[in-house]
């Protein structure tokens, strides 16, 4: 299987990007929009649902701890099924999951129902986004594959951002129950578009028996006149497991996917503890609350940018690595800098826009990375896993914010302790190195697949 992948790279970066590539990429930001959205709510609508149910705002962290569960459970266990059985299947499966779970909590009425709701919510949107990013990377050039791939990623931070806008116009007016309303139904409308143009894997369609009539089916669409080369006999071929994880430690990836999680971990414990608390520690430096949260905003709006230009200089540099332990180190600089100039607005809005564009954009790039890192064979399993692992940081990232809060450090200090999880990040990533591939090159890019 490997030469046959390896030609359909070599085919692919030697032509245009096609509308039916530019279509893919489409359906896959939409895709991640409605999941980022569905991933985000809770947190805007929390107000309103406590005051209509007359709960503390504090009662509802065992249904944050569902949700990040559910996401953690989605990351490790859906995305080996993908990789089994096809993304493509597993993919509608995840967006039927969260899709209609979503419409579920319209109907919620205790917090018990509503974290059993996120729980099972939580393992679509947890399997949703590895499978989408990895189907994405099958299928764009090798030159452009990290733009595209951070391109259908940054869905996930737009659908975000966007449900703060929805949250703020539905619940006046409809209620909190307009705001899941609406997340529910976003991603029903388009499934149909993508259970009738996404295309299922490229391993899993050259598994199919020759002539390979759903491949074919897609080549006539994207490469025109391609034929699928005869398979090459290797008697070191490895045969598929079932238990698609235990590649991730094969062939000389043992030492990298120990290197990737550790990364995820630490550069997760970061971006979590400044999306949960940016905002009240700017206002403990004096800024009234629009203003803290417009520079959240403007603090979420730069990570986007910023995946876009990192991703366009990744997909121009040979060691992606160096890149990210550079943004890494810059997310780090800016954090110490956001906390020196946190009480003067001039420097500080350019701080946390700085700030941002290192930490979400070098997140987003991040995955685009280990997406990339991978044999097409396991790529869903080893974005799942590391975002799974990264999880756990994620976790980790606003209970540590919570402790240095307890403690009454100054807001500055607690700025600096952001850059630690960084520096450790850079440290870790500029140590990942590839497996020598077994594959020709295309274009200077090591196929390690």
């Amino acid at each position: 299987m490997h030469n046959q992948i390896a030609s359909f790279r070599a085919a692919l970066d030697a032509r245009p990007v096609s509308p039916y590539q530019w279509r893919l990429l489409l359906l896959l930001i939409l895709l991640l929009v409605t999941d980022g959205y569905d991933a985000q709510v809770l947190g805007y609508v929390i107000p309103a649902l406590a005051q209509d149910w007359g709960l503390e705002k504090a009662a509802f962290g065992p249904v944050f701890s569902a949700n990040l569960l559910g996401l953690t459970v989605g990351s490790l266990a859906v995305t080996p099924l993908a990789d089994r059985f096809g993304v493509r299947r597993v993919l509608l499966c995840c967006v039927l999951l969260y899709a209609s779970l979503t419409l579920l909590m319209v109907f919620a009425s205790s917090l018990d129902s509503l974290m059993l709701a996120r729980f099972l919510c939580g393992i679509g949107m947890g399997g949703a986004m590895p499978s989408a990013m990895a189907l994405m990377a099958d299928y764009a050039p090798p030159r452009l594959r990290t733009l595209m791939v951070t391109l259908a990623a940054c869905g996930f931070s737009l659908g975000g951002a966007a449900g703060g806008f929805v949250a703020a116009g539905f619940i006046d007016h409809y209620g909190w129950q307009a705001v899941f309303l609406a997340g529910g139904v976003a991603p029903l409308l388009l499934f149909p578009f993508l259970a009738l143009f996404l295309p299922e894997s490229l391993p899993r369609l050259l598994r199919d028996a020759p002539p390979y009539a759903r491949l074919q089916r897609v080549t006539a669409r994207l490469l025109p006149g391609w034929q699928v080369p005869a398979a090459r006999i290797a008697t070191d071929e490895p045969t598929d497991s079932k238990l698609t994880v235990v590649a991730l430690f094969r062939d000389g990836f043992a030492r990298p996917t120990l290197l990737l999680w550790s990364t995820f971990f630490v550069s997760l414990i970061l971006l979590y503890f400044m999306i949960s608390w940016l905002p009240s520690l700017l206002q403990e430096s004096g800024l009234a609350l629009n203003q803290a949260n417009l520079v959240t905003s403007l603090f979420l709006f730069a990570g986007t940018f910023g995946a876009v230009c990192l991703a366009w200089c990744a997909d121009r540099m040979a060691n992606k690595a160096y890149l990210l332990a550079g943004v890494l180190l810059g997310a780090a600089l800016f954090s110490v800098l956001v906390g020196l100039n946190h009480d003067d607005p001039r420097w500080l809005v350019p701080s946390v826009f700085a700030a941002g564009f290192c930490i979400i954009g070098g997140q987003l790039t991040l995955n685009a990375f280990v997406s990339n890192f991978y044999p097409a064979q396991v790529r869903a399993t080893g974005t799942g896993w590391a975002l799974g692992v990264g999880r756990f940081g994620s976790i980790l990232g606003p209970l540590l914010g919570s402790l240095l809060l307890t403690l009454h450090m100054p807001v500055e200090q607690i700025f600096f302790f952001c850059a630690v999880p960084a520096l450790l990040g850079a440290l870790l990533i500029s140590r990942v190195r590839a497996p020598q591939p077994r594959e020709a090159t295309v274009k200077g890019e090591a196929l390690v697949d």
